[in-house]
């Protein structure tokens, strides 16, 4: 399984937003490799590179995306990410 993510998420500018989206990957194991975040108009976005510890984890993740927007109005997304390719010599 690769096991790498990105996530990306938006929602209203307020405090813990980042908060709200980062517990949920602690809470599962999950691995924060890069982050970018910054704020466009009135929206707050991220978008994290992560590492999850196991298939099961990551389709947790997938509901727990759904979740935010319905809990919090955080839309979140995440799909794997492709196995790097080795440069040939």
């Amino acid at each position: 399984m690769n096991n790498r993510f990105i996530l990306t998420a938006f929602g209203k500018d307020r405090p813990g937003i980042a908060a709200d989206v980062t517990k949920t990957l602690y809470e599962n194991g999950c691995n924060l490799e890069d982050t970018s975040m910054t704020r466009l108009a009135d929206e707050f976005t991220l978008i994290l590179l992560l590492t999850c510890p196991s298939a099961e984890v990551a389709e947790q993740l997938q509901k727990e995306c759904r979740r935010l927007e319905k809990d919090k109005g955080i839309s979140a997304f995440m799909r794997p990410l492709e196995k790097r390719r080795e440069a040939k010599p």
